[in-house]
């Protein structure tokens, strides 16, 4: 009988590295320089409620073998050739791609802090190139152990910082935790806010990116037989992929809460907002103040790392997805290659990220709030399409109706957070 063990894990700790570079490192520690702790309910929420979506998208991938995007197809109400779920990822690619623009300006800073001797476009170019070599020569078990290293190794240093925190000035009390848990939007810092709702734990983009890894993962291999499938070994994968959502779910909350807090009691403290040419050395002193100055180049190539395990896995996943819309796009009957037109796009997108990097290297922040809080608004659309997929879909894997009446409180909550986020950034007179 198939077990549920370690190799069924991969897809989300893939999704932590895409997470880790914008919602950890970047707009958590930014949020908390600009409000302090009394966000901190919000973090937790931004990363605990949209599990949900991510089970069923998973759920529906291991038993349809579909991407996200084929299954958004399947959402009634066509505009042209597609569904209007699947026309409405083009605005979360725009917004994804803003933000792998900050990423790249931000990972450059940190290789300037390391002291390497070349000009930002040239080092910008030789990430991009190197990112795009090893995707277009690489396969899915690269990605999984790359990405899973990159996590491990920085998530420990932070955990290891908040916990000598509290031998600090900075230290954290509980009353002041339980102050921060508090259901209270921030005065101020609302853009910040908009933004760590859509990219903290599971982003809008990693929702959406999940499908795509757990088919790179094999889980639904079998489907081309043309054998009738084992529903135990359906149910083993799918009590598989619910272990992989849950062990990602925990790295990425407490990584999230420890840079949230190190922001929030070190940088607000000291009115130090993360921007410009100096957000790398701003987000350092959450680690100098409480290790000691020495840490600085640790930090430094630590922040590069999970900055580039961001890049790394969004090159990855974004070319496959444009690969697979055009592919949805295409007439029946044409040939379509996949694997080439992954490539092909990989270039055009390494073109896109170099340009955004020359034109915003200043402001690399504008560019990661900006994509995140594009993500925020689009949460409620795909929550909505994965609900009317899951009602089209008929089989004996439908949880009960306590997990039907949880999914739909989190689409709720998720579509007010958004409404609320579209009135908070309209100017008031």
């Amino acid at each position: 009988m198939p077990q549920t063990t370690r190799s069924s894990l991969g897809p989300s700790i893939i999704i932590a590295a895409a997470v880790v570079g914008t919602g950890e490192l970047v707009v958590a520690p930014r949020l908390g320089a600009t409000v302090g702790l009394s966000a901190l309910w919000l973090i937790v929420l931004g990363c605990v409620i949209k599990v949900f979506i991510q089970e069923e998208i998973g759920r529906h991938t291991i038993l349809t073998g579909e991407t996200t995007l084929a299954a958004f197809n399947r959402v009634p109400g066509r505009i042209g050739p597609m569904s209007w779920a699947v026309w409405c990822w083009l605005p979360l690619l725009f917004g994804g791609t803003l933000s792998m623009g900050g990423v790249l300006a931000a990972a450059v800073q940190a290789l300037h802090l390391m002291h390497v001797p070349l000009q930002g476009w040239l080092l910008a170019a030789m990430v991009i190139v190197t990112t795009g070599a090893v995707l277009i020569a690489g396969r899915y078990g690269l990605i999984e152990k790359s990405s899973a290293l990159m996590v491990a190794a920085f998530t420990a240093m932070t955990v290891v910082a908040l916990v000598l925190l509290q031998s600090t000035e900075f230290k954290v009390s509980f009353d002041q935790i339980l102050g921060g848990l508090q259901f209270k939007m921030p005065e101020s810092g609302f853009a910040d806010a908009v933004a760590v709702f859509g990219v903290t734990g599971i982003g809008t983009s990693e929702l959406v990116f999940y499908a795509y890894w757990c088919l790179e993962k094999g889980y639904a291999n079998d489907l081309g037989s043309g054998t009738p499938r084992d529903p135990v070994v359906l149910a083993a994968r799918i009590r598989g992929m619910r272990l992989d959502i849950a062990v990602a779910l925990v790295v990425y909350t407490f990584s999230t809460i420890a840079f949230f807090i190190l922001g929030a009691t070190i940088l607000h403290g000291a009115k130090d907002v993360p921007q410009g040419m100096d957000m790398i050395r701003t987000l350092s002193q959450m680690y100098t103040k409480t290790f000691g100055p020495w840490v600085f180049y640790l930090f430094v190539i630590g922040a590069f790392i999970v900055l580039y395990s961001t890049f790394f896995v969004a090159m990855a996943t974004w070319s496959r997805m444009i690969a697979d819309n055009l592919r949805l796009l295409s007439r029946e009957g044409t040939k379509f290659n996949p694997r080439r037109a992954t490539n092909w796009i990989i270039g055009v997108l390494s073109v896109l990220y170099l340009v955004l990097f020359v034109s915003f290297k200043q402001t690399p922040q504008w560019l990661i709030v900006s994509g995140a809080a594009i993500q925020t608004l689009l949460l409620p659309v795909f929550a909505i399409a994965v609900l009317i997929i899951r009602r089209q879909r008929r089989d004996e894997f439908r949880p009960g109706r306590w997990y039907d009446v949880v999914l739909y409180l989190t689409v709720a909550i998720i579509t007010g957070a958004a409404l609320y986020s579209v009135w908070g950034l309209i100017p008031k007179p």
